[in-house]
This record gives C-alpha cells, sequence and structure tokens, in this order.
C-alpha cells in the first residue's frame, strides 16, 4: 500500500509524465540483457534502501550550465559551497555577489579530475557543459573574473569556437576544446549521502571493465566522481554528456546490469534509455518540454 501510494503521490506532482521523454527518435528500451535477480554483475548493499516507487521522471531540477572543477578528490564535506578556501565556495560566492544575466540554474560540482592542463601550482583545471570547453589555471582568487568570463554569458547556440574566447581579464587562464568525447559523471558523494557514495565505486569498476571491452579510452568516454546532484534516493546516479557535450542525459536507479547497455545505446548509439531516465540538461532535445516540475 506504501509503495502503491508513493508512485500516486508521484504522478499527481507530475512525475512520470511521458510528455517529460525525448522525441522517440531518441529512444532505446534496451535497458538490460540480464536476469532479475542478476548473478553475473555485483549487486548493491541490501541496507542501502534505494527507493524503487516513485516514478524517476522528471526529477532533475531544470539547469542550463554545468560546471565541474577538478579536485582530485571523491568526497568532500556536506555542501561545497560552503567549504571555506575553495574554488567551489569562491565561486558560489561571486554567484551571489553578481546581477545574473541568466535565465537560467546553474549546476556546479567537484569532481575526482586531476588538474592536467593547469601549470600554475594553486590552479584548477574546470569543465563548462554545454560549452564543451576546459579552462585551466583557474584559481580561487580569480574565481569572480572566471564567473563573468565563462559563466554569466548566454549558452552557446552551436559549437564553441575555443580559441576566439579572449577577455583581457583572462590572466593565465586558457580555454581549449574539452578532452573528453564523452563523458559519464556518477556522484560519490558520500558526505551528502552514503547510497551515493557504496554505489558509485561499484559503477565506476564496471564502467571500466565495458569501456575496456569496447576498446574506448579515457577520452572517448572519461568516466569522472562528482558531488551532489540531486535525487540520492535514486542511486546510482549517472549523467552522460554526449554529442560533444551539447546533451546532458541523466539516469538514476542505475545498476552494474544496466553499464553495457548505457555504453552501447547512450555514448555509442547517442539514444536515451527510457526505463533508466531521469531528465536532461537544459536545450538537450529540440522543442524539450517542461523538462520538470522542480525549481530550484
Amino acid at each position: 500500500m506504501a509503495a502503491f501510494m508513493k508512485k500516486k503521490l508521484g504522478e499527481f506532482a507530475g512525475f512520470g509524465d511521458p510528455k517529460l521523454l525525448p522525441p522517440s527518435d531518441f529512444l532505446s528500451d534496451d535497458c538490460s540483457g540480464c536476469s532479475d535477480p542478476c548473478s553475473e554483475h555485483k549487486e548493491y548493499p541490501s541496507y542501502l534502501h534505494i527507493d524503487q516507487d516513485l516514478p524517476i521522471l522528471g526529477s532533475v531540477k531544470p539547469y542550463g550550465r554545468h560546471i565541474i572543477i577538478s579536485t582530485g578528490l571523491s568526497d568532500w564535506p556536506k555542501y561545497i559551497e560552503s567549504d571555506k578556501d575553495t574554488f567551489a565556495a569562491s565561486l558560489y560566492e561571486a554567484e551571489c555577489n553578481t546581477r545574473s544575466k541568466q535565465t537560467w540554474k546553474n549546476l556546479v560540482t567537484n569532481s575526482n579530475m586531476l588538474s592536467t592542463f593547469s601549470t600554475l601550482r594553486d590552479g584548477y583545471d574546470v569543465l563548462l557543459y554545454p560549452d564543451n570547453i576546459l579552462v585551466s589555471n583557474v584559481t580561487q582568487s580569480r574565481a569572480q573574473d572566471f564567473y563573468d568570463i565563462f559563466v554569466n554569458v548566454p549558452l552557446p547556440t552551436g559549437p564553441v569556437r575555443h580559441e576566439e574566447i579572449k577577455h583581457e581579464r583572462m590572466g593565465y587562464m586558457k580555454v581549449q576544446k574539452s578532452p573528453y568525447k564523452n563523458l559519464l559523471l556518477l556522484c560519490s558523494h558520500k558526505k551528502r549521502d552514503k547510497r551515493c557514495g557504496v554505489t558509485a565505486p561499484i559503477l565506476a569498476q564496471e564502467l571500466d571493465h565495458v569501456l575496456r571491452d569496447k576498446g574506448l579510452d579515457e577520452y572517448d568516454a572519461g568516466v569522472l566522481l562528482v558531488s551532489h546532484i540531486g535525487g540520492h534516493k535514486f542511486a546510482g546516479n549517472v549523467v552522460c554528456y554526449i554529442n560533444q557535450g551539447t546533451k546532458g542525459i541523466w539516469y538514476g536507479r542505475v545498476k552494474t546490469c544496466h553499464v553495457a547497455s548505457i555504453v552501447e545505446e547512450t555514448v555509442i548509439k547517442g539514444k536515451v534509455i527510457k526505463d533508466l531516465y531521469r531528465g536532461a540538461m537544459d536545450n538537450s532535445f529540440e522543442n524539450q518540454a517542461s523538462r520538470s516540475i522542480l525549481r530550484w
């Protein structure tokens, strides 16, 4: 009865509305070829209590741009925007202190990515989608400049020519095209919610295995662990940036059984797996409808 009520309440609130699905041309029904229960793949611990009743379609808060910060860590304080002396906190302060030109919300996450391209000792590498760019040598002291130059600007309507991005306040910051043809993000923020902290490493291991089998290297399909993205009750949570970062596909309740299908259907074919689909980054699809009933 409780499960039935949760499902009906979710539907009443707008979750599960088929209008939130991408166009049919992008949909795939291929979720998993595994039996239930599966004896081939690693299962999550039963104590995680992952929600299986609420509809997940429509559970992504609308956002127009995703900023992914390199930290080299896979877990962070509960609220990264309040973690003093970090770039995430400085960027949040810059956003709060600036009159925004935007009609959309930004999503900011930390990641376990290393600052491979930065030459400054205290420099961060920062990825931006759908811009599909990486900015290196980003320092905490230049958070306001970074925000003004790269964040508080219109969303791209086509491929970004990174070599044409110039500004008098760039300093040592350098811009290049994102090195990733596709990027998969796994929420691993254990200090925010144990479920994501436990499921992400298990999924990452399976992804590594499947990607190797497919002959895809770390830049064909990168895998990063990231901080809280919302919906931890639907763990494992996976965000797939495909089509040169212009499409951001969100999946929930992802198990190791689903990994091969995600790689084949989404990374390789560009399709959306209907049963796992939570939502997408704004403008991922032409005439993208209501997107989500959720608001920031």
